[in-house]
């Protein structure tokens, strides 16, 4: 990162953005860090007075020891790291409110759902170092102040360019950003990573959300699940990405029933009436199939179905 953090073991301060599911797990993971202040950094129209709440998977429920503020350009200048937990559709809209007032030597970290966040954040924030992050973490939010944890994942992450991977791959550095979880995993190739996740997210994502069922349940619905499969590799081996199919399907089975309990958060979206990230997910992978010409039917038929619906 930047000389000072690379050179002093000094407070280092982390600001995350909101107050969802992924975000709040982040600075629970961070609650017992040496060395760190965590902030969660709102909109000002919300209350930061309310007390959070965090039931983990042993059934204890912790209180969220970690300061609220409003986002303002005096809390953003303190930051040695911001990280951006937000859905997709929103990201656009945060970056422009951002842009003129964070400083250009915090580190940008995006963690979301879908693609086409890079190339926002490359945009307008093209002097911050950038990093993302994937997590299969199962979380999700019961009301305003209370959430519960179902699994604790892996959190992938790595710099976007160069110049990131410079400032953050020195040992200090890294020991700082691990502590943002504890099965952290440093990438390089962070981008064959997102890709991964693409994959899971387009699997579980819309398919738990016509089917209105968790994502275990996805047992009974197998033929859905290899048809998004197979139109996925193969446009992923018309793109050349370095990705093993066999492993690529393994892995989503895998988080399929790590998160066997949860409701996926398209799912959750789209019964609560909410936007959906479908474009984020389903529409960047038509994207990229009108791109290589290849025509992804069952795919488009999902993104088809959630947006009738949305309209309707």
């Amino acid at each position: 990162m930047v000389n000072a953090m690379a050179d002093k073991q000094t407070l280092k301060n982390i600001g995350i953005i909101g107050r969802g599911a992924i975000g709040v797990d982040i600075a629970f993971h961070l609650q017992n860090a040496e060395n760190i202040n965590t902030t969660l950094l709102l909109r000002k129209q919300h209350d930061i007075s309310n007390p959070l709440f965090i039931k983990v998977k042993d059934g204890e429920t912790h209180h969220l020891n970690c300061e609220q503020t409003h986002l303002s350009e005096d809390t953003l200048s303190q930051l040695d790291l911001l990280v951006i937990p937000v859905k997709q559709y929103q990201l656009k809209s945060l970056l422009q409110t951002i842009s003129p007032i964070v400083q250009k030597h915090t580190v940008i970290l995006l963690l979301h759902n879908g693609m086409g966040g890079i190339e926002l954040a490359e945009k307008h924030l093209p002097n911050n170092p950038l990093l993302v992050a994937t997590t299969t973490d199962g979380v999700y939010k019961t009301s305003d102040s209370t959430f519960v944890q179902t699994a604790i994942g892996q959190f992938d992450i790595g710099p976007v360019d160069e110049k990131t991977l410079l400032l953050t791959s020195s040992e200090t550095s890294l020991q700082f950003i691990k502590q943002l979880h504890p099965n952290f995993n440093w990438r390089v190739d962070i981008i064959f990573a997102l890709y991964q996740k693409l994959a899971v997210n387009a699997v579980i994502n819309p398919l738990t959300a016509l089917k209105n069922c968790k994502n275990g349940e996805l047992s009974k619905y197998q033929t859905e699940v290899n048809c998004i499969k197979e139109e996925i590799f193969d446009l992923y081996e018309f793109m050349n990405l370095p990705i093993d199919n066999h492993t690529l399907s393994q892995h989503i089975d895998d988080v399929i029933q790590l998160t066997a309990n949860n409701y996926s958060s398209m799912h959750q979206d789209f019964h609560h009436g909410r936007e959906t990230e479908v474009d984020g997910i389903l529409g960047f992978l038509l994207e990229k199939g009108q791109e290589t010409g290849m025509k992804l039917n069952f795919i488009q038929e999902l993104y088809n179905q959630i947006v009738r619906k949305k309209k309707a």
